[in-house]
């Protein structure tokens, strides 16, 4: 599923593609995508995109004073661009047309993500129970947040409505990155290796940002390159293990990340 810095990532194309551009026209492949009324889509005609915007894992883009048009990507989504329509991508869902220019799809195999409308992404978020987003969120907030929290620090992590962006595969990279085992207690956990997972859930954030989420291109001593149980750690050498925390498949390093 993307995460955080892949959806980062949709954002950057959406604000080279469709910023400061006329929305033409839309082309809806997959009826079942788009969650708002398709009359509504009227108002962005003729408008120019002015901004784009992510809030953990949703993509905003901002037209005219229609409002936002809200991107969430699901198990499988993502966007691309294209000219020709020969090059129209096979799971296209929902498509913009840019005047004088190409179009901008939001792709989706597996129909599982969404597209709308909002007149605000902070109101939106609120009303998604949407958590601050991970890399706009201070050590403070973060200490905070973590302190209302029981169980083990990987759900906390992963809980969108406590801090939204992060998923399964980057709340382990984070952990692996501070040496904290998955299931570690939120409330036997001493301040200074809260302060630690914030500063590694940064880290890796805008590292995974800077290298396109791309894992081979990650720093040899990520888990990401090896996130496979049987694997060897590429820090110790050990062999990674795979457990279940809340539900989700969990990759560690046992003798990193001790319990």
């Amino acid at each position: 599923m993307p995460e955080l810095p892949d959806v980062e990532i949709f954002r950057k194309t959406i604000d080279k593609k469709a910023v400061h551009h006329v929305i033409e026209d839309f082309i809806i492949d997959i009826e079942s995508i788009f969650k708002s009324p398709v009359k509504q889509l009227e108002d962005f005609k003729g408008h120019r995109a002015s901004s784009s915007r992510r809030i953990g894992k949703y993509c905003f883009l901002k037209s005219g004073n229609a409002g936002w048009l809200v991107f969430h990507f699901g198990m499988t989504g993502y966007v691309e661009y294209f000219e020709k329509e020969e090059d129209k991508p096979e799971y296209a869902a929902f498509t913009l047309v840019l005047k004088g220019k190409g179009k901008l799809s939001y792709i989706t195999k597996r129909k599982l993500g969404k597209v709308e409308i909002c007149k605000n992404p902070d109101i939106y978020a609120r009303d998604n129970n949407l958590g601050i987003d991970a890399l706009e969120c201070n050590k403070a907030e973060f200490l905070k947040l973590l302190g209302r929290k029981k169980g083990s620090v990987k759900s906390a992590l992963m809980d969108q409505s406590l801090i939204s962006g992060i998923g399964n595969i980057y709340s382990d990279e984070i952990l692996f990155q501070a040496k904290v085992h998955p299931k570690a207690s939120l409330k036997d956990m001493s301040e200074k290796k809260r302060e630690l997972i914030y500063k590694k859930m940064k880290e890796v954030l805008k590292k995974a940002i800077e290298k396109d989420a791309v894992p081979d291109r990650f720093p040899e001593n990520y888990l990401l390159r090896s996130r496979e149980e049987g694997k060897a750690c590429p820090v110790c050498n050990s062999k990674i293990r795979k457990i279940i925390v809340s539900g989700r498949s969990t990759y560690y390093c046992p003798s990193c990340q001790k319990k």
